[in-house]
């Protein structure tokens, strides 16, 4: 047997493997592509109905969430743009709720309260990152690990041994006017090939955030050969109080605000207990998340701490860091715009459709009759 017949056997098992996983993956980060766009366009409380005056402070906001919500924990509070509606996300590890608060951040008035276990794109995302199983993000890892080994196997089965131009010409396009079973294998091959330059970005993307080892791995390689800094643990002085009702939030806040004039939205996480940091995180961009500058204060104390890892100043950021940074833009196309979003759009379709096509092909060949010589012209594998 030839080491090709031998990729072509490995190709096969792994993709009835994980077909099903890569299908279900791929599907949903079709439809999340756009997911920010269509919920600015079609959900107006995201909006505030008139940019005015002073922007309420975190613990103003916290204050107007936990009083709509009956009392619900606020973990987070996100500040995106002028325009854009102050957000407030509950959640706790003791309660069995998630929601959102929408807030106009210069009146504060309430929104909208949603709750995000019915959110139509929070059970997508969550589909995307875990199949709504217990033990669903080892499975998608796994399952994208897989698909990497698969993309690259797909490309040495693509790769042509006839270099003649007519031979050649054939790999690059679908022969629409040929039987289904040659349409399927282009739609399989053709459409594979093209897809897999994006794809293995964003499949290799996804795996760092699958797996401390990848991520290690990527960083390695990427610094040549520098080691990646791992995120230590940062909690602030236990021997003070905690103070649910302590505006602290806001002095570093106003503190970060007042450092760089080129913030355009943050996102402030709320201490629940005495030993929980303050952390924020700003970015000049919105919607984009690779110039994130993340800041991290003790509660009581106010002071900052200094953080090597590349979790940290964006000014301060080596480039490794920088292209590490902007993993979720390259993930999802945003590191292009809307045309970026488009290009993975459509490239998560096609990805979508390969476990389809390709199962259809091994099922063509277990049912394949005894091959005609007509047949066996064009038998391309």
């Amino acid at each position: 047997m030839t080491l090709k017949k031998i990729i072509g056997k490995i190709h096969l098992l792994l993709g009835l493997v994980s077909g099903l996983v890569v299908f279900i993956v791929s599907i949903t980060g079709c439809i999340y592509a756009f997911e920010h766009e269509i919920q600015e366009l079609i959900q107006p409380y995201r909006f505030v109905k008139e940019v005015k005056g002073e922007i309420l402070p975190p613990s103003e906001i916290k204050k107007i969430a936990y009083k709509a919500t009956d009392g619900m924990k606020v973990q987070r509070i996100y500040y995106e743009t002028p325009q854009n509606a102050s957000m407030a996300l509950h959640y706790a590890d003791d309660a069995p709720y998630f929601y959102l608060t929408f807030i106009d951040q210069y009146t504060g008035e309430v929104l909208k309260v949603k709750n995000l276990r019915t959110d139509f794109f929070t059970i997508i995302l969550y589909l995307h990152i875990s199949l709504l199983l217990p033990y669903g993000e080892q499975i998608v890892g796994a399952s994208t690990l897989i698909f990497l080994v698969l993309l690259i196997s797909g490309m040495v089965l693509w790769w042509p041994k006839n270099k003649k131009k007519k031979a050649l010409k054939q790999k690059f396009k679908i022969k629409w006017n040929a039987r289904w079973r040659r349409q399927n294998y282009d739609l399989h091959s053709v459409l594979g090939f093209y897809a897999t330059w994006i794809l293995i970005f964003t499949v290799i993307t996804g795996l760092i955030w699958s797996y401390s080892w990848f991520e290690k791995g990527v960083y390695f390689i990427l610094s040549g050969g520098e080691t990646l800094v791992e995120q230590r643990e940062l909690l602030s002085d236990s021997k003070f109080t905690f103070d649910s009702t302590s505006t602290t939030i806001d002095k570093v806040w106003y503190k970060v605000l007042q450092e760089d004039e080129t913030i355009l939205g943050s996102a402030i996480y709320v201490p629940q207990k005495s030993e929980d940091i303050i952390k924020i995180y700003t970015s000049p961009e919105h919607g984009k998340y690779g110039k994130l500058d993340w800041r991290y204060f003790d509660q009581h104390t106010l002071e900052e701490f200094s953080v090597k890892d590349y979790r940290g100043r964006y000014k301060d950021a080596t480039l490794t860091d920088k292209i590490i940074r902007l993993n979720y833009d390259i993930h999802t196309g945003g590191i292009l715009g809307l045309a970026g979003k488009f290009i993975m759009f459509f490239v998560s379709l096609i990805a979508s459709s390969l476990p389809i096509t390709g199962f259809l092909l091994w099922r063509g060949r277990k049912k394949k009759k005894k091959a005609t010589p007509q047949e066996k012209a064009v038998e391309l594998v």
